[in-house]
């Protein structure tokens, strides 16, 4: 089930480096926030999403459900801009990714938020690696992201 937030305006097209924290977007952008007690115990842990070009947060928070604009854990906590206003196919591979997760059931090993943000990644020209793009999305997010709360 696809879920998205109709009391919204329509935004503009942001441009790539129009982050705002505050307001929650992150266009062109891989998002990553904590998983409570589990990212203490394993900080490698989390959840992730990626954000349309007006910024919005897609991500795949549960069985048949891709969330939009709700962001499953809340504030995101690290974010890396991977795309820009030039990727022209970047909000078609985001909302692909949207329509197959949304059929999916999830499973925190194959069938996750991690899967999802690679396959959108993956459609928009980013090659992926490492079990189905579940390494190099965390590396892009956590280790060349920025924090938004330092």
């Amino acid at each position: 089930m696809l879920q998205q937030d109709d009391s919204s305006s329509v935004d503009e097209p942001a441009d790539e480096a129009t982050v705002d924290v505050r307001r929650q977007r992150y266009p062109y952008a891989v998002v990553w926030g904590p998983l409570g007690p589990l990212t203490c115990c394993c900080p490698v842990v989390g959840h992730m999403g990626i954000g349309d070009s007006n910024g919005r947060i897609h991500d795949f928070a549960g069985s048949h459900y891709v969330g939009v604009d709700d962001f499953m854990v809340g504030s995101v906590w690290r974010y890396a801009v991977v795309g820009s206003s030039m990727d022209r196919d970047w909000d078609k591979a985001v909302a692909t990714a949207d329509d197959v997760y949304s059929t999916k059931h999830h499973n925190i090993c194959c069938q996750n938020c991690h899967h999802h943000t690679s396959l959108a990644l993956e459609g928009a020209g980013y090659p992926q690696w490492g079990f189905g793009g579940l390494i190099s999305t965390w590396i892009l997010c956590c280790w060349h992201g920025q924090c938004t709360w330092c």
